[in-house]
């Protein structure tokens, strides 16, 4: 009973936000607009130089919107997908196992749809920039990306059982976005940035797995930097203990409030 519930709102969930409407078709391929956008403003074939090491800006490029994508509509949708359908929300809480359905059905959701915008950003990249990538480190990669995924799907948790108002949702995404974007190394490399702001955007998680995953796909002889793996398991470890405090404490009769 628990898995058909959680099945089928699931599927709603991705349904509702996959329909044939501007708002999806904005929605992923905004960033290739901004993919196409920013190499023509910079030249496609531009080389930078990362580690002793030539890379082309293409690739460094793509990483980095691919990733800040993805975690920016985490951070945006995450919230607001867990609002969705309020008289629905009210009869799932309630019901023994409720929240969790909630919860996860919602997380799958946005994950899927983030991997999707993801896969179009890729996919639009190969095919039109011939972007391309090492493979000897792959499966750290993908572990590292995990890592990123989940400390964000953490953040957001906390936004959402923290009492922020899900009306702000948007504002915080437009934010997160602007804010990931510039002080990340999404566009440029951290190390151009001038003293002590290349320091203090290696406090971001983002720049932190940024920064990995470009070590590992681009450079196929770098060993990563463990202090940053490091700091970003802490950061995943400490942010889930967190959300986990905060849910036991206030989520259920929170949300049953404000229903």
């Amino acid at each position: 009973m628990l898995i058909n519930a959680f099945t089928l709102l699931t599927i709603k969930k991705i349904r509702n936000n996959l329909s044939f409407t501007l708002s999806t078709f904005t929605t992923i391929l905004q960033p290739i607009l901004w993919l196409s956008i920013f190499l023509f403003l910079r030249e496609e074939h531009i080389i930078i130089n990362l580690y002793n090491n030539q890379i082309r800006y293409i690739d460094f490029l793509v990483l980095g919107i691919f990733v800040w994508r993805t975690v920016s509509f985490i951070l945006g949708k995450f919230p607001s997908s867990i609002k969705e359908d309020a008289s629905a929300i009210r009869s799932i809480i309630i019901s023994p196992g409720g929240e969790k359905i909630l919860i996860w059905s919602s997380i799958i959701a946005t994950f899927s749809i983030a991997m999707i915008i993801g896969s179009c950003i890729l996919l639009a990249a190969v095919l039109l920039y011939d972007f391309s990538i090492f493979l000897n480190h792959i499966i750290i990669a993908f572990l590292v990306f995990l890592l990123i995924i989940i400390i964000h799907f953490e953040i957001a948790s906390i936004i959402v059982i923290s009492h922020i108002h899900i009306k702000d949702m948007k504002s915080i995404g437009f934010i997160t976005t602007t804010i990931f974007g510039l002080s990340a190394g999404v566009f440029f490399p951290v190390e151009l940035f001038p003293q002590p702001f290349d320091n203090l955007a290696y406090v971001l998680p983002l720049t932190q797995g940024l920064t990995l995953m470009r070590e590992l796909l681009l450079f196929p002889n770098l060993l990563p930097n463990m202090n940053l793996l490091f700091a970003l398991l802490s950061e995943t470890i400490i942010l889930f203990i967190s959300a986990i405090i905060l849910y036991k404490k206030n989520f259920k009769s929170y949300w049953l409030e404000k229903l």
